[in-house]
């Protein structure tokens, strides 16, 4: 009974997970999606900055490298067992050919897009572009397990925050004509965390009902209600540090319009499951970080 449960359940997993639309395919399955919110929350800390005329060129590099990190995080999975229980692998399968292609065009791209700031960030870029590549690609065993940076218990809700504040906040501060000091870099970094880190939950809620245990993930550690808590605490923390930012620099309609962002963030918090329903997630919880830059962005223009 036990094997024919657990059969039953992973077909459940698959076809609520399984997106017909070309294009929602493309756009979710491909991480294009979350190639724009790296786009959006760079151009959000890009409203801050005094000037930035390489802004542009940054924010195309790392939309691409996000493209090429998650795309080959996910071509590195699709030949094990574990590939027949989701649909966006089973997806990566059916076109690897074209995806690699898009790959190796997105690094290339990427690389020519950086040469010319690499003297300035390389100390930033080259631990981020190792710790992802480590994370994003995990080793798979003859009997289909992954393991890596992945595997080990509460690192992934730590690193991918700290990864993606680097990326979208850190770096682009350092493009500033103005020279932006380290500790006004650290604290601005720092406010953008709880945010990112809010979100992380609500996908390791997501993932809680297939994760091993022993990954000791926060709705593992703290059950469903308190992973819930923890995130709209989190969640509050970042409302309050953006008003107080907002305020503080005159922007008094924007305090104001982001907080409709953190609305739709919090309520996605509160209906998040153990299901891998990949709008919900992929589109709606990811569209969070396009969502409330562009609050920001629609206050700063009343």
């Amino acid at each position: 009974m036990e094997p024919l449960r657990a059969l039953r359940s992973s077909e459940r997993m698959a076809d609520s997970g399984t997106i017909r639309n070309p294009f929602l395919q493309w756009l979710i399955y491909g991480h294009l999606w979350l190639a724009l919110a790296v786009v959006a929350q760079i151009q959000w800390t890009g409203l801050f900055l005094h000037e930035a005329p390489d802004l542009w060129r940054y924010s195309f590099a790392a939309a691409l490298g996000t493209f090429a990190g998650y795309a080959t995080m996910r071509l590195a999975r699709v030949r094990g067992p574990e590939a027949e229980r989701y649909p966006n692998l089973l997806w990566y399968r059916t076109h690897s050919g074209s995806i690699t292609v898009l790959v190796v065009g997105a690094v290339i791209a990427a690389f020519v897009l950086m040469w010319p700031l690499w003297d300035l960030l390389w100390r930033w870029l080259l631990p981020v572009m190792i710790l992802a590549f480590f994370y994003v690609t995990p080793f798979t065993s003859k009997r289909g397990h992954s393991f890596g940076l992945r595997s080990i218990p509460l690192l992934k809700v730590l690193l991918i925050p700290v990864l993606w504040v680097i990326v979208v906040a850190a770096i682009p501060l350092r493009l500033d004509i103005a020279e932006t000091s380290a500790s006004a870099v650290a604290a601005f970094a720092c406010m953008r965390i709880p945010l990112i880190l809010a979100l992380a939950i609500v996908f390791d809620i997501r993932d809680s009902a297939t994760d091993d245990p022993a990954l000791r993930t926060v709705p593992l550690v703290f059950g469903l209600r308190g992973a819930v808590s923890i995130a709209l605490f989190l969640l509050i923390c970042s409302a309050l540090f953006e008003v107080i930012f907002l305020r503080g620099l005159g922007y008094l309609a924007a305090s104001w319009t982001i907080l409709f962002g953190y609305v739709i963030a919090g309520l996605l918090i509160v209906r998040a499951k153990p299901v891998r329903d990949p709008i919900y997630y992929a589109l709606y919880v990811d569209g969070v970080m396009i969502l409330i830059p562009l609050c920001v962005w629609v206050g700063t223009m009343l």
